[in-house]
């Protein structure tokens, strides 16, 4: 309980209302879901693995795929990717693997073998590679670059193109 609140409830009414609002789209319509833990100028708001919600948003929620944050320790493993819908196999999984926070480049090998990580719980065909959210969320933008913000899209390009060959 939290706040006199069941979290369970709270969750499934949560999911109830994202698929409502999702009832009746057009068939050719691609939903997918941003789990954002804020972006303010290269700070976060929370932290925390998806574990907690996995059982309801990636085994039950309606769309076509996940935008997920997954730059840092903070969001915890791979291992909830194994709720992603598990009667539906074509729902895909983008791994934001990427940082908008910092201009600092991920070394490439390191986030390759993540990806392989990932894997273990959906295959690599439904996995793709982005940036972990956007590289302005606000007005004030995040602390990089536009050259700095080019580079890390390059290194999406290069690891995506050898990684899915």
């Amino acid at each position: 309980k939290n706040l006199g609140q069941d979290l369970d409830e709270v969750k499934g009414q949560l999911l109830e209302v994202n698929n409502l609002a999702l009832e009746g789209k057009p068939a050719d319509m691609v939903i997918t879901s941003h789990i954002c833990r804020g972006n303010y100028h290269s700070t976060f708001f929370t932290s925390g693995p998806y574990d907690s919600v996995a059982d309801y948003v990636f085994a039950k929620e309606n769309v076509d795929a996940y935008y997920l944050e997954f730059d840092d320790d903070r969001s915890g493993g791979f291992e909830p990717l194994r709720e992603v819908s598990p009667n539906k196999k074509d729902k895909k999984v983008v791994l934001g693997l990427i940082t908008t926070k910092s201009p600092e480049l991920e070394d490439k090998e390191t986030v390759i073998k993540r990806i392989h990580e990932a894997e273990k719980y959906i295959p690599l065909e439904r996995l793709y590679l982005s940036p972990q959210c956007g590289f302005a969320s606000c007005e004030i933008g995040n602390k990089l670059t536009e050259e700095e913000q080019w580079a890390k899209l390059k290194l999406v390009k290069e690891i995506a193109k050898e990684v899915w060959k």
